[in-house]
């Protein structure tokens, strides 16, 4: 049985999507990046480009863009009754690769010394954001 939890920062309406689901003993979240936009105020040029994501947040940097996305999973955890230290897969996504290095330094004061599985990936997202998370984690039901 899955059960949808409900965050703080909920999805637009015009986003057909679960913030954080439990399968079992399994959460797993959408993919966070540091702010929700509004879909219908994305600002594309001719070639798809995005101008503006409408949030007022595009030179927001990078630093702050990795701790707030950080933010979002963990209140999406919480929900759900998990921490980080239930993550058992994280996966990622930059759209500079030159970023992995900051990244990686930022990462780690997150998982400690037993981080868990990962993959990052380069991306261009739908909205202007420098970053994006998702996890799964795993935290067994209470029994009784």
């Amino acid at each position: 049985m899955k059960r949808v939890t409900k965050t703080a920062y909920p999805a637009h309406p015009e986003v057909p999507i679960s913030k954080a689901i439990r399968a079992g003993d399994f959460v797993f979240t959408s993919a966070y990046g540091p702010w929700n936009f509004d879909p219908t105020k994305v600002v594309f040029d001719a070639d798809g480009n995005i101008l503006d994501d409408g949030t007022g947040n595009k030179n927001m940097p990078f630093e702050e863009q990795v701790h707030r996305t950080f933010a979002m999973v963990k209140e999406a955890l919480a929900v759900a009754g998990c921490t980080l230290d239930d993550v058992v897969d994280c996966q990622c996504w930059l759209t500079d690769a030159r970023d992995f290095v900051k990244f990686n330094e930022i990462y780690r004061t997150y998982f400690g010394k037993d981080p868990p599985v990962r993959c990052v990936f380069p991306a261009k997202f739908m909205f202007d954001v420098k970053v994006e998370i998702k996890v799964t984690a795993y935290r067994p039901l209470a029994v009784g």
